[in-house]
């Protein structure tokens, strides 16, 4: 059974945090907050990833309230079974390690089979949306 949680920093557009995790420092970046009429949108991180989520939760700023836990998803499946999570009618998550820059990221969305535009790319979160509807995984790449 795993976790996909997202957390929020509330009354930020955007915020790179770092968070130590052994003897390594990991950066992780909240993005996606907004400020408009509509409301304040607090900056967010999903990640279901139990070692990024010990990390965030063991920090001092979670422990202060800086950090909150928003939505918690569990989602059940056999290890390396992507099938479950996602519906027998949508394609399997494709993830690619390889990938640890938006460069690489925008040429492979670039490349055949998927066809990507340029002006569909134009920065990080473009090219994160449009790996999300594609069903591409980077993981290397924070």
């Amino acid at each position: 059974m795993k976790r996909r949680v997202t957390y929020e920093i509330h009354g930020q557009v955007e915020r790179n945090c770092f968070f130590r995790v052994g003897k390594a420092l990991v950066r992780i970046e909240f993005t996606g907050g907004a400020v408009n009429s509509s409301g304040i949108y607090p900056a967010q991180f999903v990640t279901d990833n139990p070692l990024f989520q010990r990390a965030i939760e063991n920090s001092d700023a979670f422990r202060n309230g800086e950090i909150k836990c928003g939505k918690v998803d569990v989602v059940e499946s056999l290890p390396g079974d992507t099938a479950d999570v996602q519906g027998a009618d949508e394609p399997a998550l494709v993830c690619v390690p390889e990938v640890s820059n938006m460069q690489q990221a925008r040429a492979l969305l670039m490349a055949p089979p998927y066809n990507c535009s340029l002006s569909q790319l134009q920065n990080k979160n473009a090219v994160r949306a449009m790996a999300a509807v594609k069903n591409i995984s980077f993981p290397n790449w924070l």
